[in-house]
């Protein structure tokens, strides 16, 4: 019973330690904060990046300087207060032109320093859709109400 103890609070801690990164990044991502030692997280929400990126994935991207992002990187910018990831197609010294690979035509905007976030790192697979599920108020407070419950019965049986 001691040892499926330890393996349990094991992969307890380990859990507890990625959800609080998860929340961590999530928190620095938005517009006005700096990111998590440079990083920053978003869910992909459109099908503009097929079969790159899918909708429900989970990316991050770094803030690397503009002046070092080159034609084929795939970035993550500001167009109309939305945020938009997509490939470099051109490279200019002042600007950047972009396209979804699912579309046939460029953005009408180019990409600028100054509505630029970072460079496309990595992405975990529809981990953003399962973000989104946690953000779900009803899914929220059940989870609240299970902790809630977990610490009742710890406090009331502990020997």
């Amino acid at each position: 019973m001691d040892k499926l103890r330890i393996v349990m609070n094991a992969i307890l801690t380990i859990v507890v330690i990625f959800v609080c990164s998860l929340a961590a990044l999530n928190f620095f991502s938005a517009p006005d904060r700096p990111g998590l030692f440079g990083y920053k997280g978003y869910t992909v929400i459109s099908g503009s990046m097929k079969p790159t990126l899918e909708v429900g994935d989970y990316i991050v991207i770094k803030e690397i300087p503009f002046e070092k992002v080159q034609k084929g990187d795939i970035i993550s910018f500001y167009q109309e207060h939305t945020l938009v990831t997509h490939r470099v197609i051109e490279r200019n010294r002042d600007y950047l032109q972009t396209r979804g690979d699912q579309n046939n035509v460029n953005d009408l905007i180019a990409v600028t320093k100054a509505n630029y976030l970072g460079k496309y790192q990595f992405r975990i697979k529809q981990l953003g859709r399962f973000l989104l599920w946690l953000q779900d108020p009803l899914v929220y407070s059940l989870i609240m109400a299970a902790i809630a419950l977990r610490i009742a019965v710890l406090l009331l049986f502990k020997k």
